[in-house]
């Protein structure tokens, strides 16, 4: 793989930290980059896991189908890694990623992604930490939408992407069958639920464009919702 040294710059993930020069160099050299537009598949579930998948920039979801129905359990941005864990778990990969906007992935090869884990004992350490933090955000994801009404769940969804954006204005990257998925509700409940909130103007909705109004009257929805 061309340009080593720029791709280096990108493997900014700290389990990456504890590795050699020549690990490093090890990585991309039996790596490759792809680019993926816009909902178009990264991993396809019950593919082969051959690779491990990284993101190098863009935004990536995961889901699980289950009885026909997806169910998104976690976002992926820049520099970190799609279905870690499921990559150990099974030949195939029970899980599926999608790009949410155009991303840049590298997919290192598993095998050698494997023998770094055996030689290496920082980095062996490095991803089992990455995957029980990963594990942990996604049952507190979980939780945090269970035994919640519409309202309530997407109230919360509001205000924790408010929270990652650090802003009350941001650009949301879903649409509402997505974000339908990521709560657990249908797509008509979403859009019903979107809309109410901005006539009694607790947000405003622009297209993909939302502005929090009211962040204290949507904390009280999501604390008795």
């Amino acid at each position: 793989m061309d340009d080593n040294f720029e791709l280096e710059q990108y493997l900014k993930h700290p389990c990456f930290s504890s590795l050699s020069g020549r690990d490093v160099s090890m990585i991309i050299n039996n790596s490759t980059i792809l680019d993926f537009k816009k909902n178009e598949n990264i991993i396809k579930q019950g593919s082969f896991a051959t690779h491990i998948y990284y993101v190098l920039s863009g935004l990536a979801k995961i889901n699980i189908e289950s009885d026909g129905r997806n169910n998104t359990i976690r976002m992926a941005p820049q520099y970190r890694f799609l279905g870690l864990s499921h990559a150990f778990y099974d030949k195939t990969y029970h899980i599926s990623a999608t790009a949410m906007e155009t991303s840049r992935v590298l997919l290192i090869d598993i095998a050698v992604f494997k023998q770094l884990i055996k030689t290496n004992g920082s980095f062996a350490m490095g991803i089992i930490e990455t995957m029980s933090k990963t594990s942990h955000r996604q049952v507190k994801r979980m939780v945090m939408y269970s035994n919640k009404n519409v309202e309530g769940s997407l109230a919360t969804f509001l205000l924790h992407y408010s929270q990652m954006e650090n802003s009350s204005t941001f650009k949301l990257p879903f649409s509402r069958k997505e974000i339908a998925e990521t709560i657990g509700y249908s797509r008509e409940s979403v859009i019903h639920t979107f809309s109410k909130f901005n006539k009694e103007n607790i947000i405003r909705v622009d297209e993909k464009l939302v502005e929090l109004l009211d962040i204290d009257l949507l904390i009280q929805i999501k604390k008795k919702g």
